[in-house]
């Protein structure tokens, strides 16, 4: 059973002009969402991750 579901689309199909801008837009909105979500959360983790890596007690080797 072959299922081929892109046989309705044409292959020399266009997409309107207006439509082009619109996803364009819709990526710029995402990548400008990702960059501060990523200033705010990316340097938070970092510090807390810092933060608790100086709380861990430090294990002290023994020697004979």
């Amino acid at each position: 059973m072959t299922d081929d579901t892109f046989q309705d689309f044409e292959e020399d199909a266009q997409a309107p002009a207006h439509l082009k801008g619109m996803i364009t837009a819709e990526i710029d909105v995402i990548r400008d969402i990702m960059q501060v979500v990523q200033m705010f959360l990316g340097e938070s983790m970092v510090s807390g991750v810092v933060l608790l890596q100086e709380l861990e007690p430090k294990e002290k080797k023994e020697e004979n």
